[in-house]
């Protein structure tokens, strides 16, 4: 939150995510940071789901970061919104530490200004990855790639997911966070 507010962001902070019932029409993106589910019950209602959904496939923006596309185990919708992501019990990664960030395409708008980066963070495998996303940067585990940032659209709106972002230490990466301004500027 303080690193998008400094660099001019307005930003609102829910936790009980009861603005997606509501009028979206105002916001320029959703940022889903957080893992929603039954179990610590904060799994989104009906209502709210189909706000999410509605206000995407409407030409809303979503910018997907870590754990997020998890949320709502039961609804498949969120990986067809997010464009894939962590699986719950099936997905996988090797143990947090340090390993390389490679960027498949310095030309996408996401990726404007990064290069190849080594960070301290998990990189994610096993991952449900939907048909039709366009991946700009990817890690390597056992000699096979993975998907680390991807782009896609959902009925009329624009996706971003951003695997990275596991920690604070993570999210304080100036590579993470140039993604994450990146992410918003193409989401507009």
């Amino acid at each position: 939150q303080a690193f998008l507010e400094e660099a001019g962001h307005s930003i609102i902070v829910s936790e009980s995510a009861s603005e997606l019932t509501g009028d979206l029409s105002g916001f320029d993106a959703i940022v889903l940071n957080t893992l929603r589910q039954p179990a610590t019950k904060n799994d989104l209602d009906e209502a709210q789901r189909g706000g999410f959904e509605g206000y995407v496939a409407g030409g809303g923006s979503l910018l997907s970061i870590h754990i997020s596309p998890a949320s709502c185990p039961d609804w498949s919708e969120m990986k067809k919104i997010t464009g894939g992501g962590w699986v719950l019990g099936e997905s996988w990664h090797p143990p947090f530490g340090w390993f390389q960030v490679y960027i498949d395409q310095p030309d996408h708008p996401i990726a404007a200004g990064v290069e190849d980066f080594l960070t301290y963070d998990e990189c994610h495998c096993g991952l449900d990855i939907q048909p039709g996303i366009d991946v700009f940067m990817h890690g390597m585990v056992d000699d096979e790639v993975k998907p680390l940032g991807w782009t896609h659209q959902f009925g009329a709106g624009r996706v971003a997911n951003i695997v990275l972002g596991h920690a604070g230490s993570s999210q304080e990466h100036p590579q993470f966070q140039k993604l994450i301004l990146n992410a918003l500027n193409y989401l507009k």
